[in-house]
């Protein structure tokens, strides 16, 4: 079984190779196809997507954005299995041989997410109440529940690649809750698989995508919800929900400053 592994890079050199390694690091009864989209950078990414040139396939050029980037790389990709980890994030050892297992062992399987953890810019592990939290969603996960509140971690999450024939790819008119609405168009179709163990590491500092827009974040997370739920209480629901993680994200800010005086 193939599986391809699709990475989008604007500029971040500062992790990127730590990503690439924990991509071609992966060992198992599987092909790896892995492709990095690059959207121009002008720091160090190239020199570093250089050193591994005869391991992947990249390209370099101007795009739209990062959804742009992942849908270039989809549509480059000829695995079975098809995923998108960011340029700041990991994969855990043996992650990749415990999807394609999964995949193979479980035929009705179309896609599948597993546990993630929270790192910071020195890879040590953080915000793990956070973690817990997912962890216990995803063990009871819905349709619903994802609208209100998205548990699955995009690094962790595969798909067949014919998936993608029937629901299409990134939305690219979205820009930080596009893992989302592509969760939701899979989920309207077929039930999430869960694989019960650390498969990958999201990176989040303050100057990552996620870390610096999370209103942005979340106004594209009521847009998606409003476009696939009429539900006025689940709509209301989602409100709290995104009030609340502005509430704990901007404590969160708040202690770390107060840390820094």
């Amino acid at each position: 079984m193939k599986i391809s592994i699709i990475t989008t890079n604007y500029n971040t050199d500062k992790y990127l190779e730590d990503t690439i390694r924990s991509v071609l690091s992966q060992k198992g009864d599987f092909e790896l196809e892995y492709i990095i989209t690059d959207g121009g950078s002008t720091d160090n990414s190239l020199n570093i997507i250089k050193k591994y040139k005869d391991r992947l396939k990249y390209i370099s050029e101007k795009d739209k954005g990062q959804s742009d980037g992942i849908n270039k790389g989809l549509k480059m990709a000829t695995g079975d299995i098809v995923a998108f980890l960011n340029a700041d994030d990991l994969y855990t050892e043996g992650a990749l041989d415990r999807v394609v297992t999964y995949f193979k062992e479980n035929p009705d399987c179309m896609w599948l997410t597993g546990y993630c953890r929270i790192i910071n810019d020195n890879d040590k592990e953080i915000k793990t109440y956070v973690t817990r939290y997912k962890n216990s969603k995803l063990r009871k996960f819905t349709f619903e529940q994802l609208l209100i509140e998205n548990c699955i971690s995009q690094p962790a999450t595969f798909w067949r690649r014919k998936l993608l024939d029937e629901v299409g790819y990134i939305d690219e008119s979205l820009h930080y809750s596009m893992d989302q609405d592509l969760w939701a168009r899979f989920a309207k179709k077929y039930r999430l698989h869960l694989i019960k163990e650390y498969i990958a590491c999201f990176r989040f500092t303050p100057d990552t995508k996620t870390g610096s827009s999370v209103e942005k974040t979340l106004r594209e997370s009521r847009v998606i919800a409003e476009k696939y739920s009429e539900s006025n209480a689940l709509l209301f629901r989602q409100s709290i929900s995104n009030l609340k993680r502005v509430l704990i994200y901007k404590s969160n800010q708040l202690v770390g400053k107060i840390k820094h005086i």
